[in-house]
């Protein structure tokens, strides 16, 4: 019980201040503990870091797992709405070194879901395209996108779903476009086929009216 009101305190700290860095004493201050209580909870900053990132998940933006990237645009709106009942702790998630101290351990997680996810996708790709592949499946599908169009292009949530649905979706196309494309081309190679090159047609010599051959050049 006490553990619990102690990362629910770090969490309000957090949404509250917004700070890079925050303070043991004003979470022992909001959960009515003394600071030394913390430390016999949480042995670290590091502990209690990553038990607020699982608090969060669970109880605030709660996690929606997923097998296909084609379910993200729709996760995605959803986690919008999510952001928008709690906008100053998904800001302070997002933008501050506290924040992204906690989001650490569930982004993680997040990533590893994003890569199973991509993987029946890209199987032709090179690892140089797949890497880039699902480093911009987990970006669009990510807190950091709905702060910044919300800050610097002053979107809605509902904008900011539209753009990242169009994004993701042009996205898994041109990935399916790209590893079809690379599957042919090593069916090819392994069936030993060389790539169509296209022949000029030979000229056929046209005859003069006597019956004997010229060069039309």
């Amino acid at each position: 019980m006490t553990r619990q009101r102690i990362v629910a305190a770090f969490v309000e700290t957090l949404e509250d201040e917004a700070a890079d860095d925050i303070s043991m004493a004003a979470v022992a201050k909001r959960a009515k503990v003394a600071e030394r209580t913390i430390y016999r909870h949480f042995k670290s900053r590091a502990e209690l870091f990553a038990a607020a990132g699982e608090w969060i998940e669970d109880n605030v933006f709660s996690y929606i797992p997923f097998t296909s990237p084609d379910e993200l645009p729709e996760i995605f709106r959803k986690l919008c709405k999510r952001f928008d009942r709690h906008p100053h702790l998904a800001r302070a998630i997002a933008m501050t070194r506290a924040g992204r101290r906690v989001r650490a351990g569930f982004r993680r997680h997040l990533i590893d879901q994003h890569r199973k996810a991509m993987a029946p996708l890209v199987r032709h790709l090179p690892m140089k395209e797949v890497r880039q592949a699902e480093a911009l499946a987990s970006y669009l599908n990510n807190v950091l996108a709905w702060n910044a169009m919300r800050e610097d292009f002053g979107m809605s949530s509902a904008e900011v779903a539209d753009a990242i649905e169009w994004a993701l979706t042009t996205l898994l196309k041109d990935v399916r476009q790209r590893d079809a494309a690379a599957a042919r081309g090593q069916s090819d190679s392994k069936a030993g086929k060389s790539p169509r090159r296209r022949t000029r047609a030979a000229k056929v010599p046209a005859k003069n009216e006597a019956g004997h051959e010229h060069d039309s050049r």
